[in-house]
């Protein structure tokens, strides 16, 4: 059982905050390190996320008036900003950092002791031992100070050791195991690498795919994986989505779903069947007049859903990512549609990583050159599309469907990956489909294709 955290005083972190919209590195530290654990109450914690978010988006502290408005229909959240701005004055950030630092240290020290304690009690000395050596390594090598010069050979060792605490931390985590796209080949490149907090969009020009592979993954997280989807859609109507995934849980065309053209055995044999998932897939529509969605929509429907469901999703998809725009909600006019784009994926990627969720967004692309796209030697990539050029910066994974009028008729597609942080990019490989079952891989004759 874990120790419980004594948060940090409201009167340090009235000067803490105070100090840190005055300087960046202060700002920048409380972004990195600031746990909401360490802080009193919900209020200061929204604060903090809106500043945290505007940090790594503008590599700047909000000013006063920017941060007032983030909260304008607020009040505890404004009353706490204007008591910051009363403590605004003659603040000393070196020791503003340093008593941060100690009580972090001292908050790591009370749940090793904890740990540690624990371990003895069960006659476990040699554990207990080892987490105290990782302790003491990571002690002497922790610090809020920053330094323009890091030893690589020097932190050799204890980096590494904080890297492979890391890691059994993400293997004991709670939180289920995010790591499979349900496409081999994708599956494959991954090797099981954790997908939370990372950014995958797949792109494509109109009607090949990309809203297909989004609900295909949506639906496998939930009948293989047992994992809890949330879907954003905004474009299309609802009744649309709903009938769509409700036709690919059972591998049966939308139409048949939308109609009621399932006879009532068939019906039992359903229900049956998608009452034993353990997981769940939710939809999220926008009005049709709502032409300005933006990422503070999608954040806040999270919290939404957080809490309706007392717990948050694991995987978060939204089709379709150009329907959006940034947290500023500024209208962007038709040349700046590159920094849009990118600051949507930035509001995106930040979002998917302060809530630990895979985020898969859904883009298409305009090329309309029909002989360019009915040459197979072809596919969408950052040197050929306006799109992925924007996206391919930002974004973790961004994977092109791409799709001749030969293979529309036969039902298959060339899978292309145009950008990838962690697996080898440049790799295309084909796939077969059963849009008339709703099914966007299929197996079988993927496997066809193959020999």
């Amino acid at each position: 059982m874990k120790s419980k955290i004594n948060p940090l005083s409201v009167e340090f972190l009235y000067e803490l905050y105070a100090t840190a919209l005055q300087h960046d590195y202060v700002c920048c530290i409380l972004v990195e390190h600031m746990r909401k654990e360490y802080l009193p109450d919900r209020t200061f914690q929204k604060v903090q996320q809106v500043l945290a978010n505007h940090y790594k988006t503008y590599k700047a502290p909000p000013s006063y008036s920017v941060l007032s408005q983030c909260f304008s229909n607020d009040y505890d959240a404004i009353e706490l900003i204007n008591t910051f701005q009363e403590f605004d004055d003659g603040n000393n950030p070196e020791i503003m950092i340093d008593m941060l630092e100690s009580y972090i240290k001292g908050v790591r020290l009370q749940s090793i002791y904890a740990e540690v304690g624990k371990l003895y009690n069960e006659s476990k000395q040699e554990e207990a031992q080892d987490k105290l050596k990782i302790y003491a390594e990571w002690l002497s090598g922790f610090t809020l100070k920053s330094s323009a010069f890091i030893d690589v050979v020097k932190t050799f060792s204890q980096r590494f050791t904080q890297n492979r605490q890391k890691d059994m931390d993400n293997q004991n985590s709670a939180l289920a195991q995010v790591n499979r796209f349900y496409i081999p080949d994708l599956d494959q490149l991954n090797a099981g690498r954790n997908l939370r907090g990372q950014l995958t969009c797949f792109l494509a020009s109109t009607g090949v795919g990309k809203s297909h592979i989004a609900k295909y993954i949506g639906i496998h997280a939930n009948v293989d994986s047992g994992l809890h989807v949330l879907h954003f859609q905004l474009e299309g109507s609802e009744e649309e989505a709903l009938d769509a995934y409700s036709g690919g849980l059972i591998c049966k065309n939308a139409y048949c779903f939308e109609t009621g053209k399932i006879s009532d055995t068939e019906m039992k044999h359903f229900e049956k069947q998608i009452s034993s998932y353990a997981g769940t897939i939710t939809v999220r529509t926008f009005p049709r007049f709502n032409s300005r969605v933006s990422t503070l929509d999608i954040k806040n429907g999270l919290a939404e859903y957080r809490k309706l469901n007392t717990r948050s999703p694991d995987l978060v998809i939204i089709d379709s990512m150009d329907l959006l725009t940034d947290a500023s909600r500024k209208i962007w006019n038709a040349e700046h549609e590159r920094s849009k784009r990118i600051a949507v994926a930035n509001d995106l990627k930040d979002l998917a990583a302060d809530e630990k969720v895979w985020m898969i967004v859904t883009y298409q692309a305009t090329i309309e050159n029909r002989e360019w796209l009915d040459d197979e030697k072809n596919v969408l990539t950052e040197y050929n599309c306006s799109e992925a050029k924007g996206l391919a910066r930002p974004c973790t994974h961004l994977v092109s469907l791409n799709q001749s009028s030969a293979e529309r008729k036969e039902d298959t597609m060339r899978l292309h990956i145009a950008k990838s942080r962690f697996f080898k990019k440049g790799y295309t490989f084909r796939i077969a489909t059963d849009y008339d079952n709703e099914v966007f891989f299929d197996v079988q004759r993927t496997l066809n294709l193959k020999k």
